[in-house]
């Protein structure tokens, strides 16, 4: 597999809904975003074939086979040692000069002084297939900082489509492992004061009228990973008037590491804790915006957002899966 290295790294707004067997859910969804005019970070994607690419290259196709012909999933401890066999192999494995050179060329025509770091992001999915989402299952990375970090991640990326969650998952889906693909996300970092999540459907009660939104201070990572207490707001979804506010003592926050790169926990400072992490205004602006992107796909979507400097990015956004479960069981 020898097309031009320019098939393999896609700007975001290069990405249509083609492309979805090829740079996965995330990444997909994020290309509509820009084409639709949302506020999304800049980056670009690095398609699922990449890996094959550099598996191919290394001379690891067989071993990687070989390994995961192996796994048995009633053994926990055998999957998780053997599925960090295969991890390591790629996070050490070379990228191929051509490829190198053009993220090289990519990541300085992306970054500036003012904004010098990047997320690397996992998007993922799966060929032959519409599955484009393994929610939690693959890794991301914040405040990276330099092309050097940036290579050494997105090996990580790849390498985190064989953690021994993905694999299992693959497994209970009945998904052969040749099928999965990763395709990493590089993009500016928002340095966000507040974030969390959007649903434009209740996932709770499965009110398809209503907004709800979570946040905490800091990345959202405090609030996706499920770690943090947060302020949990309903909005009607035709007025966008608060239906009930419910603002926590917020203990834990996700923020750059004190090294200047990578990310860490730490609590959230007592001033703030206590303190409601939206304003009236930002939840008006969330449901607003959180409807247009629903307008536009046409089916209830799952948002992942930020804000900083109270400018609002939209980082991910995906169809609320639990809602379709709940319409099939109540057609059955």
């Amino acid at each position: 597999m020898t097309p031009a290295m320019n098939g393999y790294v896609l700007s975001l707004e290069e990405i249509g809904p083609g492309d979805l067997e090829r740079c996965g859910g995330k990444a997909a969804g994020l290309g509509q975003l820009l084409r639709f005019g949302v506020r999304v970070p800049g980056g670009f994607c690095i398609a699922g074939e990449a890996l094959d690419h550099v598996v191919e290259a290394n001379g690891l196709g067989e071993r990687i086979a070989a390994i995961a012909a192996s796994l048995d999933f009633e053994d926990f401890e055998g999957v998780e040692k053997k599925t960090g066999e295969i991890r390591a192999l790629i996070a050490s494995a070379k990228i191929p000069d051509a490829l190198e050179q053009e993220l090289r060329k990519r990541y300085s025509g992306l970054v500036t002084e003012s904004q010098k770091y990047v997320a690397v992001r996992s998007s993922v999915g799966v060929r032959h297939s519409s599955i484009s989402s393994f929610p939690g299952m693959m890794d991301t990375y914040h405040y990276v900082l330099g092309i050097d970090d940036v290579l050494e991640k997105v090996r990580e990326c790849w390498a985190s489509l064989w953690t021994a969650r993905a694999a299992f998952a693959r497994h209970r889906k009945q998904i052969p492992h040749e099928h999965g693909f990763i395709a990493p996300v590089v993009q500016l970092m928002v340095h966000s004061d507040m974030a969390g999540v959007l649903f434009t459907a209740n996932p709770i009660n499965k009110k398809t009228d209503e907004i709800v939104i979570e946040s905490n201070w800091g990345l959202g990572e405090s609030v996706v990973s499920g770690k943090s207490m947060n302020d949990f707001f309903t909005l009607d979804k035709s007025t966008l008037m608060v239906k009930q506010r419910r603002i926590v003592e917020k203990t834990v926050m996700v923020t750059m590491d004190d090294h200047g790169s990578g990310r860490t926990e730490r609590p959230v400072p007592a001033e703030q804790s206590k303190q409601p992490s939206l304003s009236s205004a930002q939840l008006a602006e969330l449901g607003k915006c959180g409807k247009n992107i629903e307008d536009h796909f046409g089916f209830n979507v799952d948002v992942e957002w930020a804000f900083q400097d109270r400018i609002l990015y939209i980082l991910q956004t995906r169809k609320i899966r639990s809602l379709d479960e709940v319409a099939q069981s109540k057609k059955s």
